[in-house]
């Protein structure tokens, strides 16, 4: 004996697919946007880039932070150096180890500028408030 529920089931299923199938020769193409959506879509992406910048700018205040260090420790080596070269006897040997220090500070900022560089090509950040 047939269950009563299982076949207005099926009939339902039945029905359902068929008075539901898209009819290509009606649709409808509209070439405007939905009146809600596109300002919505242009107002998060207007935050979205703010967002980015807010970001990267504070990227790169951490990045002058960070090379400040270097080039300070370079400014007051050279003093000293400059100090010791004055000094009667010279100490060469401290001069040497000062200038080894200037360059392996130099090379430390470098190291910095080309990672803030690189990372901020990476970002593409525009700073214009042309909108896009």
């Amino acid at each position: 004996m047939p269950n009563a529920v299982d076949e207005t089931s099926a009939v339902t299923a039945t029905v359902f697919a068929k008075t539901f199938q898209p009819d290509p020769s009606r649709a409808i193409i509209s070439e405007e946007p939905a009146c809600d959506s596109e300002p919505r879509c242009h107002e998060t992406q207007t935050e979205l880039a703010s967002a980015n910048r807010v970001a990267f700018l504070g990227q790169l205040s951490a990045s002058i932070a960070e090379i400040n260090q270097p080039i300070s420790a370079v400014v007051m080596n050279a003093e000293a150096a400059l100090r010791l070269l004055l000094a009667q006897p010279t100490d060469t040997e401290a001069v040497r180890r000062l200038l080894a220090c200037i360059v392996k500070d130099g090379m430390r900022a470098g190291d910095i500028v080309d990672r803030t560089r690189a990372d901020a090509g990476d970002r593409h950040v525009r700073f214009d408030d042309s909108g896009s």
